[in-house]
């Protein structure tokens, strides 16, 4: 081994990779127990693809309303880990399955947030508890499945840094303590899906192309004949080879990355030598035969499977019947968009964030594993330039080897954002063991030879509080239910009781607002505190609506109660509770304003009558005095831009209450970011729906960071109907048509490019 990376520190047990795979182990069956079934990314969608396997043995097809199946993109996906899947829960009974897919939530959250607010997507019941049976049970059992899987990647991640430094145990014990201890990972093999099974295929991959392997395992050939038993330059070290690839390209589209690594491993880290082939070709290079070997067998394993698909639908990969169902990426989305909007995103869930990528941990957390991170970089940077000033090309060879995958897969990955939505760290899984064996070697580098013993207990007793804290900390939390209480204890929360009614049998015990004042843009808290007098079949929603002084929309909730898991079917007779709602003001209000919050229960078809304390019915809503929305006299600051030419700053709004043929007054405020990358135009819409009342375009000239105040007088269509309209606002180019996409600070805006500005409200007359 390089003097640059060998040390007299730390024998460590050689028992280690059996310790962390267990330690994996475990905290994974935590996981796997505490996340409730199909909470996790697209995990019912991967389930039903196990069921329609097990129930129909064959493939879906799609698109799943010609080929009926609730597996939705995920039907396009490679079929090994399914097929397993299958194998494994087909003898369980699972008749209750449409029950646990019809308990959709329909106002899941979407975003990675760090407070307790509809993070399931699903709706649970006691059924689901232990001893599981039915569907449960077949969930669960998948999930053991993905469990093992994630283990073989610790296991495998602790051979490739044996195989490439092994003199060094401390950096393969530390690469397997770091996936163990990974949250995201565990959170990940533990659910119904194919992620852990491609991240422990290429791990292995990894180990076998790896450039001088052990001879434990796979013994390297003669070099003069070639024909060894074993080892990359042997016909069993490229069959092992050619079987991996093919099961990776059997599981994921992103296991076809490992055919060019491996194109590459080949070229540039094996000796080329002469074997002897036959009597007419006596000599043939082993790299040229080790390519026949190992890309035949690779296309003998998955090469049915991409036939299929090119017979189906005239793709091999399949993702032209893919693309459509999960929809492409709005026009003008670039590099730098993905960058500045999505980028953070990726790095924060490869670490730690949970549910249907909406369960984000707290923010000291994420600085916690940013500066492991950061110094694991400075640390692999440190390596490289030591091993460049001594020229040992060796040390940096084995770590470009890894730097190589771990760089591909993030291309993969970023092509992929780029085509659709999907910028997950969970996409990075395939290069979990390259990346940890990374982050250790950074971090031995920034310390004393003799103190990495003590680094490496430092720091895993530091992941695995972290690993241990986020289960009951973060995730457990977001799927409870919100605790029954007494009449004594609603008291303590509350600040105003009433005695309000909705429908025959739900009472409004009282209420309490957290804020007095608020601004555009910010989150405040409302608590309400319920009854169930008597059981209640049908789930209505709480409808919690921010009205301004004209009634219009300032801000909404609509959810089931416990913020999304508690609906009222759920709830005992005589059960009282409370639920603190978030309730953001929309940043486009246009003026200083009192406000009232309007309080219903609804479905999506109806809505409850609300009744006072002397029967007497008050409509179908509950009126609280609301906080006052200050706005600043010149109106309210704005953070919107389209792609990174223009921002809307702000804007000015005279009325907002018109009547049909009436004037809209509207000033907009824009600011240039860059030159323009052609001409551009700006549209202003009053519509509802498809229904438009007013339209004017104008085009945008401006040098960057130029203001331009432009005031616009539109005139409503004098037949407009009564009733609310939105402003939508979108810059477009005039000479293609298209439409920029709009983002709010770093988000982009799935709006298709039109901003909803604000409401106008036509009466027939004023």
């Amino acid at each position: 081994m390089p003097r640059s990376l060998s040390s007299p520190c730390s024998r460590l047990s050689r028992s280690a990779p059996l310790f962390w795979t267990l330690v994996f182990l475990a905290l994974g069956l935590l996981y796997s127990l505490i996340v409730p079934v199909f909470e996790g990314n697209d995990e019912s969608w991967h389930y039903a693809y196990v069921r329609y396997i097990a129930e129909r043995k064959a493939l879906p097809r799609q698109p799943p309303d010609q080929y009926p199946h609730q597996a939705r993109q995920e039907a396009s996906q490679p079929p090994l880990y399914y097929l397993l899947a299958a194998t494994l829960t087909r003898w369980v009974p699972q008749d209750d399955l449409p029950v646990l897919y019809a308990r959709e939530n329909p106002f899941p959250t979407v975003l990675p947030i760090g407070y307790r607010d509809n993070q399931n997507h699903y709706v649970h019941t006691d059924a689901e508890r232990f001893p599981f049976c039915g569907a449960t049970l077949g969930i669960r059992l998948a999930r053991l499945l993905s469990l093992l899987f994630g283990a073989g990647t610790v296991w495998g991640t602790y051979c490739l840094a044996q195989r490439l430094f092994p003199q060094e145990k401390w950096v393969a014990a530390g690469a397997a303590m770091v996936i163990a201890l990974t949250p995201g990972f565990l959170f990940t093999s533990g659910l119904v899906n194919n992620d852990a099974l491609a991240a422990c295929i290429a791990t292995w991959a990894l180990v076998v192309l790896a450039p001088h392997p052990s001879p434990s395992l796979f013994p390297s050939p003669d070099r003069r004949s070639g024909e060894g038993s074993g080892g990359w330059q042997s016909r069993r070290g490229w069959g092992v080879a050619g079987l991996l690839l093919g099961l990776a390209a059997l599981t994921k589209l992103s296991g076809l990355l490992l055919w060019p690594f491996a194109a590459l491993a080949l070229i540039f880290y094996h000796p080329d030598t002469k074997i002897r082939n036959t009597k007419f070709f006596p000599f043939v290079s082993s790299r040229l035969r080790g390519v026949v070997i190992t890309f035949g067998v690779a296309l003998v394993v998955c090469g049915w499977w991409y036939l299929r698909n090119w017979r189906l639908y005239g793709d091999p990969t399949g993702l032209s019947a893919m693309l459509p169902l999960v929809g492409h990426r709005e026009a003008g989305f670039g590099l730098q968009e993905w960058l500045r909007s999505e980028a953070g995103l990726v790095w924060k869930s490869y670490w730690a964030v949970f549910g249907w990528f909406n369960l984000a941990a707290p923010g000291w957390v994420y600085g916690i594993y940013g500066l492991l991170m950061a110094l694991g970089i400075l640390g692999l940077a440190l390596l490289g330039a030591r091993s460049a000033r001594r020229r040992d090309w060796e040390v940096l060879g084995r770590v470009g080897y890894l730097a190589l995958w771990a760089l591909i897969v993030a291309v993969g990955l970023l092509r992929w954002t780029l085509t659709t939505g999907g910028s997950q760290g969970r996409l990075l899984y395939p290069a979990v063991g390259a990346c940890s064996v990374l982050l250790v070697l950074g971090w031995g580098q920034l310390i004393p030879t003799r103190a990495r013993r003590w680094l490496l207990g430092a720091l895993g007793a530091l992941l695995l509080a972290l690993a241990l804290w986020l289960p009951f900390g973060v995730i457990r939390l977001a799927y409870a239910r919100p605790p029954l209480l007494t009449l004594t204890d609603v008291e303590k929360q509350i600040a105003t009781w009433t005695d309000v009614r909705f429908g025959e049998s739900i009472r409004l015990l009282g209420y309490r607002l957290e804020a007095e004042t608020v601004h555009p843009g910010e989150t405040f808290w409302v608590t309400l505190c319920w009854q169930g007098e008597g059981p209640t079949p049908t789930d209505y929603f709480v409808s919690l609506s921010l009205l301004n002084a004209d009634g219009l929309n300032a801000g909404q909730k609509v959810t089931h109660p416990g913020l999304g898991t508690f609906p009222t079917s759920l709830w005992p007779p005589g059960a009282a509770f409370c639920d603190r709602y978030p309730l953001t003001v929309r940043d486009t209000v246009p003026a200083t304003t009192p406000s009232m919050l309007a309080v219903g229960l609804t479905t999506f078809t109806e809505r409850l009558p609300v009744y006072n304390s002397r029967n007497r019915r008050l409509g179908d809503t509950f009126f609280l005095p609301g906080p006052t929305i200050v706005v600043p006299d010149s109106g309210p600051a704005l953070a919107y831009r389209w792609s990174d030419e223009v921002a809307l700053a702000g804007y000015r709004l005279e009325r907002a209450v018109l009547v049909p043929g009436g004037e809209l007054d509207l000033t907009l405020y824009w600011r240039a970011l860059r030159p323009f990358r052609g001409l551009r135009s700006a549209t202003v819409q009053v519509l509802r729906g498809d229904f438009k009342i007013a339209q004017t375009d104008f085009p945008l000239s401006l040098r960057p960071g130029e203001v331009w105040a432009d005031h616009r007088r539109m005139t409503l269509a004098v037949d407009a109907p009564p009733g609310v309209y939105e402003i939508r606002v979108a810059v477009y180019d005039p000479s293609e048509g298209g439409t920029l996409p709009v983002y709010q600070g770093d988000f982009l805006l799935p709006v298709g490019g039109l901003l909803p500005l604000w409401e106008v409200k036509v009466v027939g007359d004023r």
